[in-house]
């Protein structure tokens, strides 16, 4: 009774104080078992690759893994892999295989996340404690998009006893509790608060200037168990940011934006069959104030997806039923103080659309070591407009398991995708928007086509991948936040259509089993795009492409003690560079060069992280873990940017970065 008052005492703590709000469960407490089962978590793999492209996270693992400032983090750590573009600090979007980060589907138990990040990238809306597992594939089967997909899985087992977790850093505190609520049921209960500018904010600078910035997190989830053959979840989450930045051509900059989700979950298993079914709502909002030239402005925007998922699993079938409402404001802009304020204000409506997908799949064995999937999905789409599209979704795979040799994959799908994502992603803050097809572009589709080979020698995993996809009916937004000041904000105007294609290799090396484990990786991909009109003509590399990466992931267990290092290398990406800059009248205007036409220099970043345990058996874990960010130094240039110099008399065009170098991280954590 005394380890559960002070366990409890602890987590009040955490809970009531000043800086601090709690968080979930840490699902890294599996990490924290006696030595005979320590022994089995080390012959479990960080990732676990069934094609080398697809798999399942071990997120047990990944407390592990340097992240930033201590803080583990899923999607930084998925970002590691070689199918998944590296991004840079200021980035938060997964460019997977070629795609663009709006291709790839971020979701909680299947439920859509529309902002997946915090500010810049720098941290996920993810506690990973409270989630089991990471599901990740460079195809998103069923789901309405054209690249892959990431899924966060929530707990699938009771909770028998009162337990929890507890991480107090100087970065953020977060906290778990998971509380069983009757025989059949339990309760988990998560929350995160962040204190960045408490001791980081002299670091945390954008264009040479200071950000104020905090945000806030929760979930919650509800497991009941009714029957032997019936399993319910009730699942939530919210997040809150705020961000206050000042100096350079912006007098001041201040914006909030939130996530919300609310789902239930119905599992029914019968004899033969399992019916899956889920009813849920999901929101991103995004509220930005900005005050440039004495002119005040707003780009508010949202999306809410409303719908009701159904999958019946019987025998080699698969059967899919998907319906959703989408209400989406892209990004609306209002301005004070301009003589076009009538242009801009109010100008950009909010949409309505409807979307709807039935699915059937079909697994064989075909002998001589080959099996077989088929697919084929039917989609029907309503969009804003009342304009009516269908399609069809094929899908084949054919495996050939080698044994010992190996197992070669092959697949081929048609993708069909009715949301793009836009916005003024160069500047690095949260201006991105969503907007339905219909007159601004028709849905979305591509050709997907993907051959991988997996061996294990050596007790290594090796695998090899070659990737090849056509991308149909492309919108880019080219604007930039001066339209809107310039009095010259459109949105059908500063979008330009066309059409795409990707190709690459992935290589990795991954040793899974005993102290050491980790992986190193190679990617080589293009991703480009061609679009209408006389914009430059040809085809140009998209923002995010990156032609060489390099990943090295390693993590060594020494029992009280682990350690983790990171260590990425990839070539720049590529950027418009203006060829004059000038002020005429109230108006900056910029004349660019060739589109995406030069590269920023090449990217290279270490972290380092090591946890110490003062107790580690199973019932719980205690001890510290310590982090150094970027741990060589590098002064990355993560992009090419406007300055203005003090006095603003004159403005100059050059490389800026985020003052984040040689960052350590201390941080607490308690595990009962």
């Amino acid at each position: 009774m005394c380890s559960l008052r002070n366990s409890i005492l602890v987590v009040l703590l955490v809970l009531l104080g000043p800086l601090a709000v709690a968080q979930e469960r840490d699902t890294v407490a599996q990490l924290s078992l006696e030595k005979s089962v320590i022994t089995e978590q080390l012959q479990r793999p960080i990732a676990i690759n069934s094609r080398g492209v697809s798999g399942e996270v071990n997120v047990s693992k990944i407390a592990a893994i340097p992240s930033f400032l201590g803080n583990a983090d899923p999607i930084r750590f998925v970002r590691l892999l070689p199918s998944v573009s590296l991004n840079t600090e200021i980035e938060g979007g997964l460019y997977m295989q070629g795609s663009d980060h709006s291709h790839t589907l971020i979701s909680q138990h299947g439920i859509p996340i529309y902002g997946a990040t915090h500010l810049l990238g720098l941290f996920s809306v993810f506690n990973t404690p409270h989630f089991t597992g990471m599901r990740y594939d460079t195809s998103a089967g069923k789901e309405p998009r054209i690249g892959g997909i990431i899924d966060m899985q929530i707990q699938d087992t009771l909770a028998r006893r009162f337990g929890g977790d507890v991480s107090v850093g100087l970065l953020n505190a977060q906290g778990t509790l998971r509380i069983p609520t009757g025989p059949n049921s339990n309760l988990i209960v998560s929350a995160r608060r962040t204190y960045v500018n408490l001791l980081y904010g002299r670091w945390l600078q954008f264009y040479g200037y200071p950000i104020f910035y905090g945000f806030t997190d929760a979930n919650l989830t509800w497991q009941w168990r009714p029957t032997r053959r019936d399993r319910i979840w009730v699942d939530a989450f919210g997040s809150l940011d705020d961000v206050t930045a000042k100096g350079g051509i912006v007098q001041e900059f201040k914006a909030k934006w939130f996530n919300a989700l609310g789902a239930v979950h119905w599992n029914h298993y019968f004899p033969e069959a399992t019916l899956k079914q889920s009813v849920y709502g999901t929101a991103f909002g995004l509220y930005p104030h900005i005050n440039a030239f004495n002119i005040y402005g707003t780009m508010n925007s949202y999306i809410q997806d409303y719908g009701y998922r159904g999958e019946l699993l019987w025998k080699d079938w698969e059967f899919g039923a998907h319906f959703s409402y989408y209400r989406v404001q892209p990004q609306n802009p209002y301005t004070e103080g301009h003589q076009n304020d009538s242009v801009n204000n109010g100008a950009v409506p909010v949409q309505n659309a409807f979307e709807t997908i039935l699915s059937a799949y079909y697994s064989r064995n075909l002998g001589y070591y080959l099996q077989g999937k088929v697919g084929l999905s039917g989609s029907w789409y309503l969009s804003p407009e009342k304009r009516s599209w269908w399609g069809l979704s094929p899908e084949v795979k054919l495996i050939a398991n080698f044994m010992d040799a190996g197992k070669l994959d092959f697949t081929y799908a048609i993708k069909r995708q009715n949301l793009f994502n836009l916005g003024m992603t160069d500047i690095g803050l949260p201006c991105e928007f969503w907007v339905m097809a219909g007159d601004i572009q028709a849905p979305q589709w591509a050709h997907n086509f993907s051959l991988a080979y997996n061996v294990k020698w050596l007790g290594v995993d090796f695998s090899v991948e070659v990737y090849y996809k056509l991308l149909r009916n492309q919108l880019e937004y080219t604007g930039s936040i001066m339209d809107i000041f310039n009095g010259m904000y459109s949105l059908e105007s500063n979008t330009r259509r066309g059409k795409g294609r990707a190709y690459g290799v992935n290589l990795m090396a991954q040793k899974s089993m005993g102290k050491f484990t980790g992986w190193i990786s190679y990617a080589f991909s293009r991703s480009l795009r061609t679009f209408d009109g006389d914009y430059d003509g040809g085809e140009y590399p998209s923002k995010h492409e990156r032609l060489h990466e390099v990943d090295v992931v390693a993590t060594y267990d020494f029992g009280k003690v682990d350690v983790g290092a990171t260590f990425a290398l990839a070539t720049g990406t590529p950027y418009t560079r203006p060829e004059a800059l000038y002020v005429l009248g109230s108006r900056l205007v910029c004349d660019y060069g060739p589109y995406n036409g030069n590269r920023l220099p090449t990217y290279y970043k270490l972290d380092l992280s090591v946890n110490w345990y003062f107790r580690r058996t199973a019932k719980g874990k205690t001890g510290l873990n310590f982090s150094l960010y970027n741990a060589l130094g590098s002064k990355n240039a993560l992009g090419y940017g406007i300055h203005m110099n003090k006095d603003k008399s004159a403005y100059t065009f050059g490389p800026f970065s985020l003052n984040l170098r040689f960052l350590p991280s201390l941080a607490f954590f308690h595990t009962f």
